[in-house]
């Protein structure tokens, strides 16, 4: 993508009146938000149907080279990015005043801090399902060899989009670090957002700063969706540096109600030394479900759990129940075959929560196929329930 460079002898205008054209292509619809860093308008293209979202660096950054440098770095480094929940940046140019702008997507959602606000905590199973889409956007980016750096309640968008609610979009890579990216000449600051920053960032320690850094950040996310407290605050931003850096936040058990499982893992994603963290965000959303699912604790030699980004997350209900019971059935008993598919099952039962349900229903087919009740129906309908038991247990052994 070739950048024009921008003009600093010319400022950016204090708002886009509807109407304006930037470079022949985009026309200016209507301001949709501003931030401390820029301008957001919503823009038509002028050739092609559609909406998109234009960001004009704030005026008071105008004559700011450092500003400036960052916010092209936000667009080369986004738009190397393609994931469904990541914002895409389609366009960068300098418009004919001399001022830079960038063109997204636009988004119709909110951001997850005004959800936050509205609710003050988010139940365990759409946490978890924020928490997975923000993990795998962050895994995609890290395999590209960027770390986001910025990650906090309000860079993530959430949307309606599939038929799914709470569709996460990740904004924001302004002060994010690219492996292949030559850093900024004066990029020796503390940059980020002190309730959600790392250690080792806010120790402005920045050769140490990898994708555990990010990790770190979803783990303090987790643990305000699930509590509605951040886990580190203080009066003033000196004194939440110092406490990220120093101080263990307080069990998420102590604020509200969950197990000690939950515990483990959030503190885990917490933790002060990079080492003692997750192997990767991946791993660590996949141990917060199995908390949630099994009430199970994850080894410190975990390897990380595979997450197909082209399936949709499944919908859980984390209210039902966690284990089968361990009492005897009430008619029959299971014979060898369907106690050893049991086990079989549950063996495989750590690695992959979801597959509860197919436990639930190998240990009913096995009930119903021992069943004196079963037995006196015709002969057709127990063929059909045999050829069912069959399918559930083809099904949970591959």
């Amino acid at each position: 993508m070739e950048i024009q460079e921008a003009d600093p002898a010319f400022p950016v205008p204090q708002e886009l009146a509807p109407g304006t054209v930037l470079q022949g292509t985009y026309r200016i619809v209507g301001r949709l938000a501003e931030g401390g860093c820029g301008e957001v308008y919503a823009a038509a293209h002028t050739r092609l149907p559609g909406q998109f979202a234009v960001k004009v660096l704030h005026r008071s950054l105008a004559h700011n080279p450092d500003a400036l440098a960052r916010f092209r770095q936000e667009a080369e480094i986004t738009s190397t990015l393609r994931h469904p929940h990541i914002v895409q940046v389609l366009d960068f140019n300098v418009s004919e005043q001399g001022f830079p702008y960038l063109v997204m997507e636009l988004l119709e959602g909110r951001p997850l801090a005004a959800r936050l606000t509205d609710s003050g905590t988010l139940t365990p199973a759409d946490a978890v399902r924020i928490v997975e889409q923000i993990a795998q956007a962050l895994h995609a980016a890290h395999a590209r060899g960027i770390v986001h750096r910025d990650l906090k309640p309000d860079n993530v968008m959430l949307l309606q989009a599939d038929g799914m609610n709470d569709f996460v979009k990740v904004l924001d890579f302004g002060i994010s670090q690219a492996s292949w990216r030559p850093r900024l000449t004066d990029d020796t600051h503390v940059a980020g957002t002190p309730q959600y920053m790392a250690p080792e960032q806010a120790c402005g320690l920045r050769d140490q700063i990898g994708p555990w850094s990010d990790q770190f950040s979803l783990a303090a996310i987790a643990y305000t969706l699930l509590t509605g407290h951040e886990p580190f605050s203080a009066d003033d931003q000196i004194a939440v540096l110092y406490q990220v850096v120093h101080a263990e936040p307080p069990a998420p058990s102590r604020i509200v109600q969950m197990g000690p499982a939950v515990d483990a893992v959030i503190l885990r994603g917490l933790a002060k030394r990079p080492a003692n963290r997750f192997p990767n965000v991946i791993a660590f959303a996949e141990a917060l479900r199995a908390a949630f699912m099994t009430g199970a604790s994850v080894p410190a030699d975990d390897q990380a759990l595979p997450i197909h980004e082209e399936d949709p997350m499944p919908s859980v209900d984390f209210d039902a129940p966690r284990a089968l019971p361990t009492d005897p059935p009430p008619v029959g008993a299971p014979g060898r075959q369907t106690k050893r598919l049991i086990r079989k099952v549950r063996r495989r039962i750590h690695r992959t929560p979801s597959r509860l349900a197919v436990l639930a229903l190998a240990a009913a087919g096995a009930i119903l196929w021992y069943s004196p009740t079963a037995r006196t129906r015709g002969a057709d309908a127990w063929h059909r329930a045999q050829a069912q038991a069959e399918r559930l247990i083809a099904n949970a052994t591959h």
